[in-house]
């Protein structure tokens, strides 16, 4: 694949050794093309065993087709995507936020794959940011209070609008869908990790009902959660 090996030389060239950093190129019939280090941590393999698979060989079903959907969108409208957050679960188990933005990658006016970019937001706090680091701590301790954004603002020692700024400028998101993110996060561990109903875990993760709950869980993470314990 030449013509697809001459337009990835960039994309490989700048984000290879960046471990904090997903990387990863397919062609037109999602395979595999190249995969950066910090890829093969997320899944645990060697890229010499990644490059010609697809997302269904790497991941569970759901979350496969859904990487499939956003592929095959970027392909299509030749559109990137922007600033899609993730709930990943890394090779360790662990669970992590990354935003992501996926662009398609040309040969001359063809179409030939798609370049994705995943960035891990837990690097991004821990970088510097105390005031927000000790945010979502204070948050992920006490999960199921009801939370507003001033008196997350107060835990940061800045004005909600400093809170506002300094959340859309470290992870793309204003506090309030920070807020949804950590209530998910917290959601996630109980369902694969307890047998509690759905019910008390959307009442212990601080969600307003088990129908929000259920709504946001889908929209977030692309299965409900339901379907995310049968498949855990």
């Amino acid at each position: 694949m030449p013509i697809l090996s001459e337009s990835i030389r960039s994309f490989r060239e700048l984000v290879e050794g960046i471990p904090q950093v997903m990387a990863s190129a397919k062609d037109s019939l999602g395979r595999y093309v190249f995969v950066n280090s910090g890829f093969c941590d997320r899944v645990g393999t060697r890229a010499d065993r990644i490059i010609g698979m697809t997302v269904s060989d790497l991941f569970a079903p759901e979350m496969a087709g859904s990487y499939a959907r956003q592929d095959e969108e970027v392909l299509t409208s030749g559109q990137p995507l922007r600033g899609h957050l993730e709930l990943i679960v890394r090779a360790d188990g662990s669970l992590g936020w990354y935003v992501t933005n996926k662009s398609v990658l040309l040969a001359g006016a063809e179409r030939v794959g798609v370049a994705a970019l995943s960035v891990d937001l837990n690097a991004q706090v821990n970088s510097g940011h105390a005031g927000l680091a000790k945010v979502i701590a204070t948050v992920r301790r006490d999960i199921h209070h009801g939370w507003r954004v001033a008196e997350m603002a107060t835990i940061a020692d800045l004005s909600s609008s400093q809170l506002e700024r300094l959340c859309r400028r470290t992870l793309g998101i204003p506090p309030q869908r920070l807020l949804q993110r950590l209530r998910l996060e917290e959601a996630v561990r109980l369902i694969t990790s307890t047998d509690m109903s759905l019910g008390a875990v959307s009442a212990e993760c601080g969600f307003y009902d088990q129908a929000s709950f259920t709504r946001q869980f889908r929209a977030v993470l692309g299965l409900t959660p339901g379907a995310y314990r049968r498949r855990s």
